[in-house]
């Protein structure tokens, strides 16, 4: 098993990433990053309110549901996490009492053709019970079709952690990923902030790690 900073280094361009899981002493956590190529990809900021994440434009320009967009949001006792407008839509899901490894076959790939960027998320309890990471992407050599890997854990164990990004590869040859992967994480929550670290430095835009034992986000942890 890889570590969690192994993972999220692993390839110069993530495009979006996410993790889900519980530090050594078993607090659980999420975390989301965002890389951008573009200007307007890196025109965004992170705005962390009680019980929503929101992906902001900071140039002035016009919204963009595939960069703008709630990227958390919150109850008492669990969270969705994601790269877009589905996060909104899944959290509705939840609240309904519906399984999101069900609702999430409603979603499809971004309509960004021809990259066709997988839309990711993650839910939780905020104790780390109940995890569900999956995606919604192109199935490859036939990317007008589309499969929703998940992966459900009953039980995080402390020290791991869930973790699924957009993309692989680089700048010049973008590839799809969107396949959760357990990875082991060491540390407290507050030191899965290295994820920043390893992202290349010329394409980072935002990340954040906040506590799930909060009773809000705001005690999110915040680097661009």
């Amino acid at each position: 098993m890889r570590s969690l900073l192994e993972a999220a280094g692993s390839t110069e361009y993530p495009g979006r990433g996410l993790a889900v899981g519980r530090d050594e002493d078993g607090v659980a956590f999420i975390a989301y990053w965002l890389t951008g190529r573009s200007a307007a990809s890196q025109q965004r900021r992170l705005a962390v309110g009680e019980w929503e994440i929101v992906v902001e434009d900071v140039s002035g320009g016009a919204r963009d549901d595939l960069r703008h967009y709630t990227a958390a949001v919150r109850a008492a006792d669990w969270v969705v996490v994601g790269n877009g407008t589905q996060v909104s839509e899944l959290a509705s899901a939840r609240r309904s009492g519906t399984d999101l490894q069900l609702a999430l076959r409603d979603h499809a790939y971004e309509p960004d053709l021809p990259i066709r960027t997988p839309r990711i998320f993650a839910t939780a309890s905020t104790d780390g019970t109940g995890v569900v990471v999956g995606s919604a992407r192109a199935v490859p050599g036939a990317e007008d079709l589309v499969q929703h890997p998940s992966l459900y854990l009953a039980q995080l164990p402390p020290a791991t952690a869930v973790t699924v990004k957009t993309y692989v590869g680089d700048v010049a040859d973008v590839v799809a990923d969107g396949v959760p992967e357990v990875v082991s994480c060491q540390g407290s929550w507050q030191s899965v902030a290295g994820v920043w670290d390893v992202l290349e430095p010329s394409l980072r835009v935002a990340l954040l790690v906040v506590p799930l034992n909060a009773p809000t986000f705001e005690p999110a942890i915040l680097a661009f």
